[in-house]
């Protein structure tokens, strides 16, 4: 209740600032842009609400019932490593699933307003969804393995914080400082379309991997390209070049093959260290 009444204060004050700027009758062209930034604002603080709030049902899932001195008698139960693990994981998905799911009526008034399309909607949900399932797999994966709830939650909410604000400013003083020289040339140097092709995936990958820029990225290219998996960036270089552009595909779709892949690991890494503690 709680979660959404502050979702909806923040709403409702991003609408009345947007439309006090308006002035006269608000057009179509208004609205949608209305429509658009609360979608975005909408999202941007689901991405920030799912990153701290997924990680305090699963830092201590484990290591509290170590302090709790459970964690013995629950392990001298027939129930396996995996099967503990998944139903702490499970637990706290579930949460985060309906508080995900909770807010998309929020994020459907800008079908109203117009301005956002369905594929938008459902790549947001994908991102959440993907964001909220890896945070809770690292919430798991240092629990398993901290003695105390506070390490694991420290070093969750760390890493956490690190990916999603860290990474992105990190990203930018790199682009600022390597990839315009690499791509443009320094001096008498032209890079090669070797060279522009490899960094332009390099680019694409890093930016991905935070759930902000693969947002931002997915928004424009799904609006400046019209591209929902993939667009084609024409090469600069081209002189000596077998092709002219190359397909990079979307941050939405890097960025959940990522997190899948990662959150597995995570997971996998888990249950076998919940295993190999039982058989101690």
């Amino acid at each position: 209740t709680v979660y959404l009444l502050l979702l909806s204060c923040f709403t409702s004050v991003i609408y009345y600032a947007y439309a006090a700027n308006i002035s006269g009758p608000a057009g179509g062209q208004e609205m949608a842009n209305l429509g658009k930034t609360i979608f975005a604002s909408v999202v941007l603080i689901e991405i920030f609400l799912v990153t701290f709030i997924t990680p305090a049902f699963t830092a201590g899932a484990i290591s509290g019932e170590r302090e709790r001195k459970t964690y013995e008698l629950l392990r001298a139960t027939l129930l396996p490593a995996h099967k503990l693990v998944s139903g702490k994981l499970a637990s706290a998905l579930t949460y985060m699933l309906l508080l995900v799911l909770a807010a998309v009526p929020l994020e459907s008034l800008a079908f109203v307003l117009g301005g956002v399309v369905v594929e938008e909607l459902a790549l947001a949900l994908i991102i959440l969804l993907a964001t909220a399932f890896t945070c809770a797999a690292l919430g798991l994966f240092f629990s398993s393995f901290a003695r105390t709830t506070l390490a694991s939650t420290v070093l969750t909410y760390a890493t956490s914080l690190m990916a999603t604000i860290g990474l992105p400013v990190l990203l930018l003083i790199f682009v600022t400082a390597l990839i315009d020289p690499i791509m443009y040339g320094y001096g008498s140097y032209e890079p090669s379309w070797i060279v522009e092709i490899l960094v332009m995936y390099l680019a694409i990958f890093f930016a991905s991997l935070s759930p902000i820029s693969a947002a931002v990225l997915t928004e424009v290219f799904l609006e400046q390209e019209d591209a929902l998996l993939y667009f084609w960036y024409d090469l600069s270089n081209t002189s000596h070049a077998p092709i002219t552009r190359i397909p990079l595909p979307s941050s939405w779709i890097i960025y959940t093959v990522v997190c899948l892949t990662l959150a597995l690991l995570l997971l996998l890494i888990t249950v076998l260290r919940v295993r190999r503690q039982a058989m101690r």
